[in-house]
């Protein structure tokens, strides 16, 4: 989304609200829906909202900098100059919009990283059942081409 402006658009923020409601439903049916999960959702999320919010009025740049508590000025900044109207009832963001986002956004401390942590491992736990199979007994059959293991 911070890469493509055909991604900063009233429309995308709709589908992409959508699906991050898919991935948390789809997370307590599954039971993992961690705080550790679902924090990592919420700057996605806010980017959406920013993406579906009106952005023309000096109550409108207040209440983004209230409410993208996630993202940092940087991500503000860049989403709301790559906006990209695609309905006719959509307007451009105005420049003088975004320097008074700015103008709010300047006491607030923050990462000027631009783009999320793609090399962040999450944490996953698998519970452990046992086999009851006697491994010892158990016959590899050689069209699985596995000949490198050894028997212990």
């Amino acid at each position: 989304m911070m890469l493509r402006k055909d991604m900063c658009s009233c429309r995308k923020g709709m589908q992409i609200r959508c699906n991050i409601s898919y991935l948390e439903e789809w997370l307590k049916e599954k039971e993992l829906q961690s705080s550790n999960a679902m924090d990592t959702l919420r700057p996605l999320s806010q980017a959406a909202w920013l993406l579906q919010v009106n952005k023309s009025t000096d109550d409108d740049a207040k209440e983004i900098t209230e409410k993208c508590t996630e993202l940092n000025p940087v991500q503000i900044v860049k989403i709301l100059n790559s906006y990209t109207p695609i309905d006719d009832f959509e307007k451009r963001v105005t420049s003088s919009f975004v320097r008074k986002v700015q103008s709010l956004l300047q006491d607030r401390d923050g990462s000027t990283q631009l783009m999320l942590d793609s090399d962040y491992r999450f944490q996953v736990t698998f519970p452990y059942s046992p086999s009851s199979q006697a491994l010892e007994l158990l016959q590899v059959p050689n069209s699985l081409h596995l000949g490198f293991l050894t028997r212990m």
